[in-house]
C-alpha cells in the first residue's frame, strides 16, 4: 500500500505545473467531497442520489397513489391500514460526469510569491480530477489555451486524469507572457464549447482568474446550467488586487522593469477598478445562482481545497447552516 505523502510535499510552486506534484494530489482525493448529493438531471445509472422517481435502491417516501403509478410500488400495509391506496417512491442512483474546465491562457502566467495562477489552478483542477475518480465519477477536461481547446473526454480511469494533467503541464508549459496576442480567445468561448462536450447532469468546474467573466458570458452560462451544474473556482493574486505603496521589480523571467507604485491616486484608483471588476463577476454568479469559490495562489494550496471541499469541514458548515 502506498504510503500518504506529508500535506508540505503537495503545496505546488513556481511559474510552470510539474507532473510528479499533481499525480501525488491523488493522496488527498479521499478527504475531498466536491458536491453533495443533490437533483441530477441525467439518465445514465451511477452513484448520484436524485429526485427521478423510480424502482433504485433506497426508499424516499410514501404517498397516496396516482394514475400511471407503476401497481408493483403499492404499499399493501399502509394501503390496509388507512383504507386509501399507497404507493412507494424510491431514489434512483444516478452517474454524475465530472468536466474540468482550466483556463490557461496568458493572464494565467503571473504570480507575485509562492505560485504562479497557473500552477495554483493546475493543482486545482489535479485534486478534483482525483476526488471525482475515487467517488467512481467519470473525469474529463476542457484545457483553455490562448488559441485552443484540448479536450479530455469523460472516462472512468485514472487514465484521464493523467491524460488531463500531461495536457495542462504540456499546455501551461508553452506561457511565456501574461500579456495575450492579439486574438486570443474569450472564456465566451471556453463555455460555448463546454455545452457542446457536457452531457445533462454534469458536474463542470470552472478554474479561472475570470477576467473576462462579464456580461458577454451571461447567455452562454443561462444555456449551460440549464442542464448541468457549474461551480466557479475564482485563482487571483493580491497583488492584482492592491498594489504596495512601495515601487516593484517585475519580470517575465528574461527581462526586469521597476513599477513605480508610491503614487497613492495610482494605487487607488487601481484598486477600485479591480474591485469593481471582481464585483461584476460575483453578481454575474449570483445572477444565475453559481458557487464561487475563491483560491489565492500566494496562499498554501492544500488547506484552502480541504476548507471548501474537504467531507468534515462540509459536515461542520452543515450543522452550523
Amino acid at each position: 500500500m502506498p504510503q500518504a505523502v506529508p500535506h508540505s510535499d503537495l503545496n505546488l510552486r513556481g511559474a510552470y505545473p510539474e507532473v510528479a506534484p499533481l499525480v501525488q494530489m491523488r493522496y488527498i482525493a479521499r478527504q475531498l467531497q466536491l458536491f453533495k448529493p443533490r437533483l441530477a438531471r441525467s439518465d445514465q445509472a451511477g452513484n448520484l442520489l436524485t429526485r427521478y422517481r423510480g424502482r433504485g435502491m433506497n426508499f424516499e417516501e410514501v404517498r397516496d397513489y396516482q394514475a400511471g403509478d407503476d401497481v408493483r410500488t403499492i404499499d399493501w400495509r399502509v394501503t390496509a391500514r388507512t383504507g386509501t391506496t399507497h404507493t412507494k417512491l424510491y431514489q434512483e442512483e444516478r452517474e454524475r460526469p465530472v468536466v474540468i474546465m482550466l483556463d490557461l491562457r496568458s493572464p494565467m502566467f503571473f504570480g507575485s510569491h509562492l505560485a504562479f495562477k497557473s500552477v495554483a489552478a493546475s493543482g486545482i483542477a489535479a485534486a478534483l480530477g482525483w476526488a471525482a475518480l475515487q467517488h467512481s465519477d467519470r473525469i474529463g477536461a476542457l484545457l483553455f489555451a490562448d488559441r485552443e481547446i484540448d479536450t479530455v473526454r469523460p472516462r472512468r480511469s485514472h487514465h484521464a486524469v493523467l491524460s488531463m494533467i500531461h495536457g495542462m503541464v504540456a499546455r501551461a508549459g508553452e506561457l511565456q507572457s501574461p500579456i495575450a496576442e492579439r486574438g486570443s480567445q474569450s472564456l465566451k468561448q471556453l463555455l460555448e464549447e463546454a455545452r457542446r462536450i457536457a452531457r445533462p447532469g454534469s458536474a463542470l468546474f470552472l478554474i479561472s482568474d475570470c477576467h473576462d467573466l462579464d456580461e458577454r458570458c451571461s447567455q452562454p452560462l443561462y444555456l449551460l446550467t440549464r442542464h448541468a451544474d457549474l461551480q466557479v473556482i475564482r485563482v487571483s493574486d493580491p497583488l492584482e488586487q492592491q498594489l504596495p505603496a512601495h515601487s516593484l521589480t517585475i519580470s517575465d523571467g528574461r527581462q526586469r522593469t521597476f513599477l513605480n507604485a508610491s503614487s497613492r491616486p495610482l494605487r487607488e484608483h487601481f484598486a477600485d477598478k479591480q474591485a469593481q471588476a471582481r464585483a461584476e463577476v460575483e453578481q454575474l454568479c449570483r445572477k444565475h445562482r453559481l458557487p464561487l469559490l475563491d483560491f489565492d495562489n500566494t496562499q498554501p494550496l492544500l488547506p484552502t481545497l480541504l476548507s471548501y471541499y474537504g467531507g468534515r469541514q462540509q459536515a461542520l458548515r452543515g450543522r452550523s447552516a
